[in-house]
């Protein structure tokens, strides 16, 4: 009802400006392309020195009230500004010319052709403005700046924690985190280092946008197609282009705090962007840098939700419950005579601890006529700790109380350090642009336990412990040729080039305290030869006691899991852009990449828009894609602690290489394959209204995952298996495997309406969904293995990729500024979701516990106020409503031991309301 309330209120105020605002002088014209003589959609036509203005609809045509004012300023991507002074006309045809000489233009990713737009092209791309988002929405990184605006567009912390939930994954229409393409101007962006556990990317490796610093970036656009062809392996999905900033001789200030209900988790971001002229030729440098703290946060819910509840003192305490031997009255007056309450042993909420730095910069100078020399990078760090599950006093295989007496919180430090460098040089050499550049990424992650220890090692265990580190790198040259020939058929954009990329994956082991197992012996038999004399024969390792290996919440690296290992990739591809006819648009790209691990990759796509008429354009699409899995993927083994049914499992995950795999008989990994369809209609019925409908139909063949669980107490496992387990003093294995292939359908919408009263007010509405459905359709159980089919792909591998990710979207979103007030009010619509929890790993079939959580809401709301010409000040809340969603429900007969708190993530992160303050300043 309060939302409800707010909308009216809202719409009513934009209303009551539209009927009572003054009428000034109407215009009226059309914006065409001087190239081709066709209209142009999406043109800025501004009246200079006010804020009226409007953007032409799909015909080229504008209206305009005006009020004050003597120019017209017409600007559009990729084409050169005009200025018009009005003098009485009140029919104006302009012709834009293309910006053909300035090479430095971002072309708008899913076509080459620097003149096309989102509107016009064959494909569904989002243009979204950041600098807009950054000065009124609650939101203040990357992901969750398009998690609120982008209705295909999720992000997650990983529910695995560990690492994993230093980063935020990134998808696209449902599919997997390494299932898209992130470029930054256009160019290839290096992949995070670190393997995601748990939650939407389990198993992947995916980018991490929150390395790139908010300021920086002048607009995203996502394409929401496959372009494997176009751009290469990952562009499944689709393909996020981030956009610097270019501007010069302005600084900006901007810094946002904000803080959770119960004042915890309080965020703070502060960024500073500046660009200087290089030179009298468009030359220019923009830098930017930026600082962000995130503070401890508790459980959101009721202030008992995490409460723990279970035996903190009784022996056996992560084995049973309460009983007539060890009861809760003993446990409750040991916990009062050590001066503490049941709070001390409560867990984290859902965000880590983090201190990030971040510094950009791009920049490009003009070398001589039609010769531009350009470079972009960064380098940013984030400290983020992650605490786990408290360990009990009473957890006696996992704490030793003579040195924890009332057991400890165990802490994983990460530092992630992210370096990135491109460098280019842009040409027009008789008619062709030629574009010629290198771009270098690489991204570590260090990890360091502490406040832990090793419990094999008994009173001599360290408390801190370097577990090792690992690091990922990319290296990508390219050579691209594109030019336009206007006088073939209405137009043809042909584009071709090639590629050279080296990728690299190191892991460097940790001190051996952090990952040995000091109880474990080696055990010899004594035999006889055949004349009678004994000798003795080793017989392997056996432990003698039960107690943890490794530092505790993260084993470290050992010696033999040390890698460092690169591949090379080759690719050249070829993109033409026909306008056959006025209304009749086909494109084609055909890309053959190959590896030097696993050979050649070949994928096309094609796609074409037909306009019946100016408010009126049908487009579609079909592309095959590919996926490489990650060097990751192949080498990465890491031993973590779980919890099935309250009961704390230490588990291993076993590279592709590992003997053991091989052993299991599970194949080495191959490519991911795809094949896409999508369909849609562009629509602007009516001036300064823009729709568009896209439906799409995704096929994935031999996706990879992580198998299920394999449980130390199978006798069946061959020996290398069995090995692994004592090795490591695991009692569970899983494995990478191209395990199971899915098919994705989905229909996405976007819409935006914009008005200019005669005052000088401005309105826009946005409305943006995504309805998507995801299913399995095989599952390649390895030959011999026909057993384990329900443990090569179990339920909680099916879940994350069918419903964990809410299946409905929907984005409304209202702004509206008067003077020197703004005002946004935005909800999101996210649909249900189920999640699987894994009880045990019986064999044949585990036991798992389905919950359904209900969709939510999340409303947010702001209001900014322009205190002076260079100072505005904003307040507002995400979650405005503190809507919290379903309360988790333990399994039946399970062994509960904390008070049951909101489970549901559907939204990305669960923090309940969050009220911030923003100050922004432009000098």
């Amino acid at each position: 009802m309060k939302r409800s309330i707010l909308y009216i209120l809202f719409l009513s105020l934009i209303y009551g400006q539209h009927a009572f605002a003054q009428q000034g002088r109407r215009v009226t014209g059309v914006v065409t392309s001087a190239d081709d003589s066709q209209p142009l959609p999406g043109v800025s036509v501004l009246v200079k020195g006010t804020g009226e203005g409007v953007v032409t609809k799909t015909d080229g045509t504008f209206e305009l009230n005006i009020s004050t004012g003597k120019y017209l300023v017409f600007s559009f991507v990729g084409y050169e500004t005009q200025e018009i002074y009005i003098d009485g006309i009140r029919k104006f045809e302009v012709a834009l010319k293309p910006k053909g000489n300035q090479l430095g233009d971002v072309q708008i990713i899913g076509s080459r052709n620097a003149n096309r737009t989102k509107l016009n092209s064959a494909n569904p791309v989002d243009v979204i403005d950041i600098k807009a988002l950054q000065e009124s929405s609650p939101q203040v990184s990357v992901t969750q700046l398009l998690q609120y605006v982008s209705p295909s567009f999720h992000s997650s912390v990983s529910g695995g924690g560990d690492a994993a939930s230093a980063t935020s994954t990134a998808q696209l229409r449902g599919l997997g985190v390494d299932q898209l393409l992130v470029l930054i101007n256009g160019k290839r962006r290096h992949k995070s280092s670190n393997i995601s556990w748990g939650g939407l990317g389990n198993g992947a490796t995916g980018y991490d946008l929150n390395s790139i610093p908010t300021g920086s970036i002048e607009r995203i656009e996502i394409l929401r197609d496959g372009a494997a062809a176009q751009y290469g392996s990952d562009a499944i999905a689709g393909v996020i282009n981030i956009v610097l900033k270019k501007t010069t001789d302005q600084l900006t200030l901007n810094s946002t705090a904000s803080s959770r209900r119960r004042g915890d988790g309080i965020t703070t971001r502060t960024s500073s962007n500046y660009g200087v002229k290089l030179g009298d030729k468009g030359g220019f440098l923009n830098i930017t840098g930026e600082f962000a703290t995130q503070a401890v946060s508790l459980p959101v819910g009721k202030d008992e939700s995490g409460l723990y509840i279970g035996p903190a003192y009784g022996g056996g305490a992560n084995t049973r419950g309460f009983d007539q031997i060890y009861t809760k009255e003993i446990d409750d007056a040991i916990i009062k005579s050590r001066g503490i309450d049941r709070h001390y042993f409560d867990q984290r909420g859902s965000t880590n601890k983090a201190i990030d730095g971040l510094l950009f910069f791009n920049a490009a100078v003009p070398l001589k006529q039609d010769v531009e020399l350009y470079s972009f990078g960064g380098i940013s760090q984030r400290n983020s700790q992650f605490t786990a599950v408290y360990r009990l006093p009473g957890w006696t295989e996992r704490n030793n109380t003579f040195i924890y007496p009332d057991g400890f919180l165990p802490a994983m430090d990460n530092v992630i350090s992210d370096k990135s460098f491109a460098v280019g040089v842009k040409a027009k050499v008789r008619g062709w642009n030629v574009d010629i550049s290198n771009v270098y990424g690489i991204n570590s992650f260090g990890n360091v336990i502490s406040n832990s220890l090793n419990a094999s090692y008994g009173l001599r265990t360290p408390r801190k412990f370097d577990a090792g580190s690992y690091s990922a790198s990319q290296n990508t040259g390219s050579i691209d040729f594109s030019r336009y020939f206007d006088k073939a058929l209405k137009g043809v954009n042909v584009a071709f080039g090639g590629q050279y990329r080296v990728e690299t994956y190191q892991i460097t082991a940790g001190e051996e305290a952090s990952y040995s197992k000091a109880d474990l012996r080696q055990i010899y038999g004594v035999d006889t030869t055949s004349g009678g004399i004994p000798y003795t024969t080793s017989l392997g390792l056996t432990p003698l006691n039960g107690l943890s290996p490794g530092s505790q919440v993260h084993a470290g690296f050992r010696p033999s899991n040390e890698v460092n290992v690169n591949r090379s990739i080759s690719a050249a591809y070829a993109d033409v852009e026909v306008n056959a006819t006025t209304a009749w648009l086909l494109s084609g790209a055909l890309r053959v990449e190959n590896y030097s691990d696993f050979g050649s990759v070949f994928t096309y796509k094609a796609a074409t828009r037909y306009k019946f008429a100016d408010f009126l354009s049908v487009r579609g699409s079909i592309n095959t894609g590919f996926r490489a899995p990650d060097l990751a993927q192949f080498y990465y083994t890491e031993t973590s602690t779980t919890f099935q049914n309250g009961v704390a499992i230490d588990q291993v995950t076993a590279n592709n290489e590992n003997p053991a795999t091989k052993a299991l008989g599970i194949p080495t990994l191959t490519p991911e394959r795809s094949k896409g369809y999508t369909a849609g209609i562009t629509s602007s019925p009516i001036p300064n209204f823009e729709l568009t409908v896209d439906a799409y139909k995704i096929d994935i063949r031999d996706r990879v995952g992580n198998t299920g669980r394999f449980s130390a107490t199978d006798t069946n496992l061959p020996a290398d298996v069995r090995a692994l387990f004592v090795q490591t003093g695991t009692v569970q294995a899983k494995f990478f495997y191209n395990s199971f292939s899915t098919s994705t359908k989905g229909v996405e919408l976007t819409g935006s309406y914009k008005y200019t009263f005669a005052n000088g007010a401005k309105a826009t509405l946005l409305v943006g969904a995504n309805f998507l459905e995801t299913k399995l359709t095989k599952v390649n159980t390895p030959k011999g293995l026909e057993a384990y089919r329900y443990i090569i792909f179990d339920e909680s591998e099916k879940a994350r990729v069918t419903s964990n990710i809410p299946s409905k979207k929907i984005t409304l979103q209202g702004t509206y500024g008067i003077n020197r007030l703004n005002f946004l009010l935005r909800t999101v619509y996210f649909g249900s979701v189920v999640s699987v929890t894994q009880l045990n790993a019986n064999f044949p079939k585990p036991d798992y516990y389905y919950q359904s959580f209900s969709p939510v809401w999340i409303t947010d709301l702001s209001a900014s106020y322009a205190v002076s010409k260079n100072l505005s000040a904003t307040i507002g809340a995400n979650n405005l409503f503190n809507v919290l969603g379903d309360y988790t429900i333990p399994a039946p007969g399970s062994n509960i031991t904390r008070n049951p708190g909101p489970g549901a993530t559907q939204a990305g992160t669960n923090t309940g309301i969050q009220p911030f303050v923003r100050l922004s300043a432009k000098f």
